[in-house]
């Protein structure tokens, strides 16, 4: 045992060499580009997720696809499944040519990445979940970021709610630990949002209510490419973790639990893990959510 944790101290202190964090952004920011430059060829599957919530954007009727083909992508890839505030925030990026927000969308999603993983972050770029949220570009990794985040400021499990909904179970770490002020929070903040969002469209949210309705039977009948296990199985596991979290003070499987709870189990969803490393660190609780790397060089750091 103790030779394996001196592997992963050697390992950690390698990865803390200042020059990592430099060459990691370099290579995000030519990924980023790539991606707004295969966005632009037309490769259906380059940052496919991103496509769809531009789309939504620039829509009238964002759910139609959904609504008339549920998860059925042969009849019309690009559906938008969730509630509206994010379409809302796309509208103003539709007026932005659409490799300009792929290459942006990617960008943004890769510092996350950054921000979440620290000194870690060269091992899990290898993560297949990784490598394939950054090509579809999902809003998993901001969904990691949300409940890094909301472990401190509750009013971020606010974005979890109002996109993918059910890793909001999560929400049971306050009430386990009886912080009703911090869940108040955030069920206040994402009834303040979703309010606002129903304001601007309320149209939009009769026709998610619709689409959700095309949907639910995807909790019980899994669709074939997603790992095979029911959601509301799922949940129940989700929830004993969280509560299991709560009363252990193991935060860092709060987002564990929220990856359980997904609506479906892609692979990218895995992604979501990433939140675990900073709150295992500490980071975003007692410590600050940004790695810094070291100042030493690799063989002093050995020293």
């Amino acid at each position: 045992m103790n030779g394996v944790r001196d592997v992963v101290a050697r390992l950690a202190r390698f990865l803390d060499h200042p020059a990592i964090l430099p060459g990691l952004l370099l290579a995000g920011a030519i990924f980023a580009i790539s991606q707004g430059l295969t966005a632009q060829g037309g490769v259906p599957t380059a940052v496919y997720d991103t496509h769809s919530y531009w789309l939504a954007g620039g829509s009238d009727h964002p759910y139609a696809s959904t609504i008339s083909s549920g998860f059925d992508d042969s009849v019309n890839l690009y559906k938008y499944r969730y509630p509206p505030p994010l379409a809302q925030l796309f509208v103003p990026l539709h007026a932005v040519p659409w490799p300009i927000v792929a290459a942006l969308w990617v960008g943004l999603c890769f510092v996350v990445f950054i921000v979440l993983s620290g000194r870690w972050a060269l091992v899990l770029l290898l993560f297949p979940a990784t490598l394939g949220e950054l090509w579809l570009g999902n809003i998993n990794l901001l969904i990691a970021l949300a409940i890094v985040v909301g472990m401190r400021w509750p009013a971020a499990w606010a974005f979890v709610l109002l996109t993918k909904v059910t890793p909001g179970i999560g929400l049971l770490w306050f009430a386990v630990r009886r912080e009703w002020r911090a869940l108040g929070v955030a069920i206040g903040a994402t009834a303040v949002v979703a309010a606002i969002s129903f304001v601007l469209a309320p149209s939009w949210w009769f026709e998610f209510r619709d689409a959700m309705t095309v949907q639910a039977g995807a909790a019980i009948d899994v669709p074939p490419s997603a790992l095979q296990i029911s959601l509301p199985v799922r949940l129940i596991a989700a929830a004993a973790v969280v509560v299991f979290a709560a009363r252990t003070d193991r935060a860092w499987l709060v987002p564990v639990a929220a990856t359980m709870a997904a609506p479906a189990l892609w692979g990218n969803v895995f992604v979501i893990l990433v939140a675990a490393v900073p709150l295992a660190e500490g980071r975003g609780l007692d410590r600050p959510l940004i790695w810094r790397p070291s100042r030493q060089t690799v063989g002093s750091s050995y020293a």
